[in-house]
C-alpha cells in the first residue's frame, strides 16, 4: 500500500467522520474545506489499499456546524460531503477492520487526506481514559495517521516508535494500516493505560507492543522514580524509519527536550523520520498571545523555555521558534516539514498544536 511520497498538500481541513454499510452500500460521510477558497471538484477513494472508482458523490451540502466551529474559513457553511459505494455480498462480509483513505481534488490539486476504518474490531477506551490523553479519541488518531501517510511518507513495513504513547490513541489507526512486516513500540508513564492498550491492541495485533516507563512528571508522574534527564529510550541504535512524540514537547523544559532529541536522532535509521507536536513562540503567535487569543498565554519566561503557568510549568510549555530548529539541526535532524496550529487562534492551521517533521541526515 503506497498512496503518497511525502508532499505539502493544498492547504485543507476537514475529516472523515462516518464508514457504514447501509442497505447495500458504503457510505463515507465528512466534511472538506479549501484555506484557499478552492471549489471541490471530486473525490478519490481507497479501500484496502485498492482504488475505487464506482460511487456516487454528493459535494458542497449545508453544514451550519462547520460554520459555527470556523467561522472564519471560507466555505465553512458548505462543506460536507456523501459518498455510497455499491457493495456485492462478498464486499460485505470482507471489508470489516478495512483502511479507508479519501482524498479531495480541488481543481486537480489533492488536498489533505482523510482517513478512518470500516467496523474496527478494536474498541474506544472508556471515557476516563480518554480523557486523560485529552479527548477526541478516533478523531485524533486517524488525523495523525492521515499526517504520517501523506506528509512523513510512512509505509506500511516501517517500524514506528511513539514516545509517551498513552492509552495507544495512536496505535489505534496504525494497527490498520501497518503491515505484520512492520512494528510499533510505544512507552508511557501511566500503567493503567498501557494495560488497557496491551489487552485489547497487543493482543489483536501482535506486531504492537507497549512498555511503561516510571519517569517522574510534576505533573503526570509525581511517584516517578526516573529523571528524564536520565531516562534512555528502550531500544537500540537505529531501530524506526519513524518516531513520534504528541503533546510530549508541551510538557518538556530544555534540558529534557534536548535530551529527548539526543534519544530520537539513536534510535532513528539514516533517512529516518520524526514527528513532533510543540508551541512554536514566533513573531505571530507571540502577537496573539499578547492581544489574548487562543487557549494558552505561553508568555512567562522559563530558564530557556516559556510557560502558561509558573506554578505548574509543565502544564503547557512553548520554545523559541529559532532555538528549537537550531537544538534540532545541532543532532543532524533537518526539518523537513511545518505546521502551524490553532492553538494560538490562528485562522489558516493544519492541526490544533503546531507540529515539525524532521530527518536524519
Amino acid at each position: 500500500m503506497k498512496f503518497f511520497k511525502p508532499t505539502d498538500p493544498l492547504p485543507t481541513l476537514g475529516r472523515l467522520e462516518k464508514v457504514a454499510k447501509e442497505n447495500g452500500a458504503l457510505i463515507l460521510e465528512g466534511w472538506v474545506v479549501s484555506f484557499e477558497s478552492k471549489p471541490l471538484e471530486t473525490i478519490q477513494v481507497y479501500i484496502a489499499a485498492k482504488d475505487v472508482t464506482n460511487f456516487e458523490l454528493a459535494s458542497t451540502l449545508p453544514s451550519p456546524d462547520i460554520k459555527k466551529n470556523y467561522p472564519n474559513i471560507p466555505g465553512a457553511d458548505k462543506a460536507r460531503y456523501r459518498i455510497k459505494i455499491p457493495l456485492t455480498p462478498q464486499q460485505q462480509q470482507q471489508l470489516k477492520n478495512s483502511l479507508v483513505v479519501v482524498t479531495p481534488l480541488f481543481q486537480g490539486q489533492a488536498g489533505g487526506i482523510m482517513t478512518n476504518v470500516l467496523e474496527s474490531s478494536i474498541p474506544t477506551p472508556s471515557q476516563e481514559y480518554i480523557k486523560f490523553v485529552g479527548g477526541h479519541f478516533s478523531d485524533v488518531a486517524f488525523d495523525f495517521l492521515s499526517y504520517f501517510i501523506q506528509r512523513v511518507g510512512l509505509e506500511p513495513g516501517d517500524k514506528v516508535l511513539d514516545v509517551g504513547c498513552g492509552v495507544g490513541r495512536l496505535a489505534y489507526s496504525l494497527a490498520y494500516y501497518l503491515s505484520p512486516q512492520g512494528g510499533y513500540e510505544g512507552f508511557d508513564i501511566a500503567e493503567k493505560l498501557i494495560k488497557w492498550a496491551e489487552s485489547e491492541i497487543s493482543s489483536r495485533f501482535p506486531n504492537f507492543n507497549f512498555q511503561v516507563v516510571n519517569i517522574y512528571n510534576q505533573m503526570y508522574n509525581p511517584e516517578g522514580k526516573i529523571q528524564s534527564l536520565d531516562f534512555v529510550f528502550p531500544h537500540p541504535d537505529k531501530s524506526f524509519e519513524l518516531v513520534f512524540l504528541t503533546s510530549v514537547f508541551t510538557h518538556l523544559r530544555a534540558k529534557e527536550v534536548r535530551h529527548y532529541l539526543d534519544e530520537i536522532a539513536r534510535v532513528l535509521k539514516p533517512g529516518g523520520r520524526c514527528l513532533c507536536t510543540c508551541f512554536l513562540l514566533n513573531p505571530e503567535s507571540e502577537a496573539a498571545i499578547a492581544k489574548g487569543r487562543g487557549a494558552h498565554k505561553i508568555a512567562h519566561p522559563l530558564e530557556e523555555c516559556y510557560t502558561s503557568n509558573l506554578q505548574m510549568p509543565e502544564a503547557a510549555i512553548g520554545y523559541k521558534e529559532s532555538l528549537l530548529l537550531g537544538w534540532m539541526r545541532e543532532r543532524s535532524l533537518s526539518v523537513v516539514g511545518k505546521y502551524y496550529g490553532q492553538w494560538c487562534a490562528r485562522n489558516k492551521f493544519t492541526s490544533y498544536q503546531d507540529f515539525l517533521v524532521l530527518q536524519k541526515n
